[in-house]
């Protein structure tokens, strides 16, 4: 009766087969969620390019307004929007450069709005201190890739040695101890535990406060 049950069944939907139920998915998205934050600091690459676009149209001959429009219109788009307005409107410079490099984080570009004022007024050559500026900047970063390096080795060291607990515990499981039942079990092994957590959370905090901190005396 089963077999011939199934049988009929069978036929059934070979002859009419069942209707196809197609069920449509929309799945919507917040556009705030596709898009993509602005992009507000620029690069060592970013900052090196402005100042030696700058310091080459110098070196040529052109004169301090027409460089500074050379260099800031080779920027990013979203870099220099301040000063931009300020040379669509032919407002001072000055300013413009000061708030562009707090919004850009470009601490660099205050002394080069500072040269280039002192050379407007002046009338005097801002060729070598620009130097001198991409030079620091050069340093600068050279510095930050040694810092970085050395804290790479660091932060290995640092991981290898908050895991010797867990190889060491690991190895004593390997090797048969019941070390669970001592620590879980025993009031001796109960404080050992507690105090091994507490030692290790505190190593792994302090260790991070001083990599943080080292990383900011840097920048």
């Amino acid at each position: 009766m089963i077999a011939a049950l199934c049988f009929a069944t069978a036929a059934a939907i070979w002859t009419r087969p069942l209707p196809s139920f197609a069920i449509r998915y929309r799945v919507r998205i917040p556009n705030h969620f596709l898009k993509r934050s602005a992009k507000t600091k620029m690069c060592f690459e970013d900052e090196l390019q402005f100042i030696f676009n700058l310091r080459s149209q110098l070196n040529a001959g052109v004169n301090q307004a027409d460089a500074l429009k050379f260099a800031v219109n080779r920027a990013p788009e979203f870099a220099f929007e301040n000063t931009k307005q300020a040379m669509a409107s032919q407002a001072n410079l000055i300013p413009a450069l000061h708030r562009d490099s707090i919004q850009n984080n470009f601490p660099d570009l205050i002394n080069c709005a500072n040269l280039l004022e002192l050379g407007l007024n002046s009338g005097s050559s801002i060729n070598a201190p620009l130097s001198q500026i991409a030079q620091s900047l050069i340093n600068r970063k050279k510095h930050e890739q040694l810092i970085s390096t050395e804290l790479a080795s660091t932060k290995a060291t640092v991981f290898v040695l908050a895991g010797l607990p867990i190889m060491g515990f690991a190895m004593g499981l390997i090797l048969g101890t019941d070390s669970i039942s001592w620590l879980l079990g025993t009031g001796a092994g109960r404080v050992c535990l507690l105090l091994g957590l507490a030692l290790e959370l505190f190593g792994w905090l302090w260790i991070r406060q001083l990599l943080n901190r080292a990383l900011a005396d840097v920048t």
